[in-house]
């Protein structure tokens, strides 16, 4: 070890000498670059001989390493270390599935035992749970809005400065003559963030008996649960820095933000099966030329989606194809509309008169914020005479137009 340690200190001198002279400004004298040549091949040597070093010592180690060891046998794990498990185990899984915020869940079968969930003991609490009254799982798992918009996270409110006003040149400038008088204003976007909250209680048979497949469960039923609800919130019709809610996607509010979105009124459809070919290529260039190669997506809700599987360009040709590896069931966003990728979101209104049948978001406009981290609690005292267990989970998160002017909506006649 000693000849090593010395090794790698003769090495590490070498490499200052190489290092001073590569400094050296100009051109080398003829006896710097014999130092130079004489520090380098000193190096490559040492490096030659230290390696051999360390694999001889790895050699070594490996023959000298016991082939055996002596392990305490593993006791039956009691009630209480049940519980505790449990709780480690909920809150290392709820910081990997909300690790890209709510709405990127990790799509996966769970497998469910038997046991009794609720503070009453009866037949609507025993699991597995019954999915006849729950969204389907594989397809509205992920966020349509996620997937569209930028998402950042903060630790804290901040504020983003925005421009609301462009320097423009309208003139040539003459020889001599004063620049033109243009002065750009800036304002300033607030980002708060909401809090959402859910709780579910657990009995203490449920832990000792399913307890795996119980907490899975809790897990994908608390993460669904906040996807949900800021998807709807994502997509509402809040007005633009509005100090109690999210922006609204769909808002027709923008007095606080420089520009709106470009809005399409269909011509004649008052639903989404009268959507034309015209109104959507209206809809995707209706904003400004220069905004239109930025990276966008559509959002649509299932009726405009299924309108669209059936509609047809003006050369006969479908308008909307699913990828040839790719399939509505993993991977909705492998349908492409006049370039652009379009996701499905049930938070999307009704496809009826006056209302919105497609946002073509565009990724830099719409800014999804999360506040660091989710808090998740888990309460084993509050109802601890009763034996249960309180999971809870909060997340804090928040919606900002910062430049809706380069995103575009189609709204139904």
């Amino acid at each position: 070890m000693a000849d090593l340690v010395s090794m790698r200190a003769d090495a590490m001198e070498a490499r200052k000498r190489i290092d001073t002279l590569l400094a050296v400004d100009g051109d080398l004298s003829l006896e710097q670059a014999n130092d130079l040549e004489k520090a380098d091949n000193e190096f490559r040597k040492l490096q030659d001989q230290i390696k051999v070093s360390e694999i001889r010592e790895s050699a070594t180690a490996s023959l000298n390493a016991p082939s055996y060891e002596f392990k305490p046998e593993k006791a039956t794990a009691v009630r209480q270390n049940m519980q505790l498990d449990s709780r480690a185990q909920f809150a290392k899984n709820l910081l990997t599935e909300l690790r890209h915020g709510p709405g990127s869940f990790s799509k996966r079968m769970i497998d469910f035992d038997s046991g009794a969930t609720g503070a009453t003991n009866n037949a609507a609490d025993l699991l597995p749970v019954d999915l006849q009254n729950e969204m389907i799982r594989l397809l509205s798992s992920v966020s349509a809005v996620r997937s569209a918009a930028t998402i950042r996270t903060f630790p804290n409110d901040v504020e983003i400065p925005a421009v609301s006003s462009r320097a423009t040149i309208t003139a040539y400038t003459g020889e001599g003559a004063a620049f033109d008088n243009f002065d750009p204003d800036f304002t300033k976007l607030r980002i708060r963030s909401f809090k959402s909250a859910a709780e579910t209680l657990v009995t203490e048979e449920v832990l000792a008996d399913s307890r795996g497949g119980t907490v899975q469960e809790i897990l994908q039923q608390h993460a669904e649960a906040h996807g949900f609800f800021w998807e709807g919130k994502y997509l509402g019709t809040g007005a633009a820095q509005n100090a109690t809610d999210v922006d609204g996607i769909l808002a027709s509010t923008f007095t606080a933000v420089p520009g709106e979105p470009a809005d399409t009124t269909a011509a004649t459809a008052t639903t989404a099966a009268d959507v034309t070919y015209d109104d959507l290529v209206n809809t995707a260039f209706g904003m400004e030329a220069a905004y239109w190669n930025l990276p966008k997506s559509w959002i649509v809700g299932p009726a405009m989606f299924r309108a669209l599987l059936a509609l047809d360009d003006q050369n006969g040709r479908p308008m909307l194809l699913p990828a040839a590896t790719g399939t509505a069931q993993d991977a909705r966003a492998s349908f492409n509309l006049l370039g652009y990728p379009i996701f499905v979101s049930d938070a999307m209104p009704a496809a009826t008169t006056g209302n919105f049948a497609a946002v073509l978001l565009s990724r830099e406009s719409y800014v999804v914020a999360d506040r660091q981290g989710v808090t998740s609690q888990i309460d084993p005292f509050t109802n601890g005479a009763s034996g249960i267990t309180a999971y809870r989970t909060f997340l804090r998160s928040d919606g900002r137009w910062l430049r809706p002017e380069s995103s575009g909506r189609l709204v139904l006649a």
